[in-house]
Formats: C-alpha cells, structure tokens, sequence
C-alpha cells in the first residue's frame, strides 16, 4: 500500500472541521479517536513548525533563540546535544553558510 494521498486546506477551514468533530462526534467512537489523534499530530507538527519558521526568522535576537530552545524542547533534543546561539554561528561563519 504506497503512501497515502494529501490535500492541503486552510488553517481555519482545518480548525472548523476539528472543532465540529469535537462537538458532534461520539468519543466511545473509534473513528473519533482516529480522527482526534491524527488531528492532535497535524497540530503539533504545525506547531513546531512555526516555532522553527520564527528561529529563523524572528524579528529580533532574543524572539529567535526563545523559538529555537521551545523548538528544540519540543522535538525532544537533549541539552547535552544543543549547541548554544555562539557555537551556531561559528559552524556558519566556518563552512560558509
């Protein structure tokens, strides 16, 4: 079975639908537990990536480096694996990037 299809909507049409489901749908029911699920993983990776959009992106130094910790605290990173804002920039400026 190949890789199931996808089909982009709007972020207000996605939380409409989501907050329908939680309203009108039975939760005994397994296909509101699929559905609550697979919704509450869309969320999560939208989540995260906003929080990685705004590490690259933020407007201001300290808005970036909160967006990275928070980005990092929630794909699971572990301290002893992150390297602080400085030794970023270093890796940048030594390969060029």
């Amino acid at each position: 079975m190949g890789k199931p299809k996808t089909i982009q909507i709007s972020y207000d049409l996605f939380q409409d639908l989501f907050l329908y489901s939680v309203r009108h749908l039975d939760p005994d029911d397994p296909q509101f537990t699929r559905l609550y699920k697979g919704v509450k993983e869309k969320i999560e990776a939208m989540m995260r990536h906003d929080l990685y959009s705004l590490y690259k992106s933020g407007a201001t130094e300290e808005i970036r480096s909160e967006a990275r910790q928070k980005y990092l605290d929630e794909i699971g990173l572990l301290d002893s694996f992150r390297w602080d804002d400085e030794q970023d920039m270093n890796v940048a400026r030594s390969t060029g990037l």
